[in-house]
């Protein structure tokens, strides 16, 4: 490598340097700012604070006013010999009286329900439902026999009607079809 003469001048490094300000200008920058918020103590002495200024300005004869100081309206410490009125302000609302209904209205009201009939058609297709829906079918599987014993409605004639049918088939299968039978 080829060597380098030294130089007078020399190149930069870092930063450049402020020139110096003037005295005036470093005077201002050192004196006091002006301070915010409130004057010191004016936390534990709220009105003296404001008092201050006011009083040192202007002579009046204000009335300096404890923000600790209340009412002056007497407690009574022991309670009066009579007591107050107890009765409850509420007033209650008189229900109208529903009417109702007929043994077949609500048998109507029942096999016509439509959440019911959704979750016995669920049960039906294998899908499992929750124990409140379970709940519910029961209640109203049990409101419906009620109904069908009060209105004396038996079910169990749908199935002789079903026997009627059968023996009807059988006497049928049994003889004539026999001949043709290969």
């Amino acid at each position: 490598m080829t060597r380098k003469k030294k130089t007078r001048t020399e190149k930069s490094i870092g930063a450049a340097k402020k020139p110096l300000e003037k005295q005036s200008e470093r005077i201002k920058l050192l004196s006091k700012k002006k301070g915010k918020g409130r004057p010191s103590g004016a936390k534990a002495n709220i009105d003296g604070a404001g008092n201050k200024k006011s009083a040192a300005g202007r002579s009046s004869k204000s009335k300096v006013v404890d923000g600790k100081v209340g009412s002056k309206k007497p407690i009574e410490l022991v309670p009066l010999a009579t007591p107050k009125n107890l009765t409850p302000k509420v007033t209650l609302k008189k229900v109208k009286p529903q009417p109702e209904l007929s043994l077949e209205q609500q048998l109507a009201q029942v096999e016509n329900d439509e959440r019911l009939n959704t979750l016995l058609d669920q049960i039906d297709a294998g899908v499992d439902i929750s124990a409140k829906d379970s709940a519910y079918i029961e209640h109203q599987t049990a409101r419906h026999q009620k109904l069908l014993v009060a209105l004396g409605i038996d079910l169990d004639e749908s199935e002789e009607d079903d026997e009627e049918d059968t023996e009807q088939w059988q006497q049928i299968d049994s003889s004539e079809f026999d001949e043709f039978k290969r």
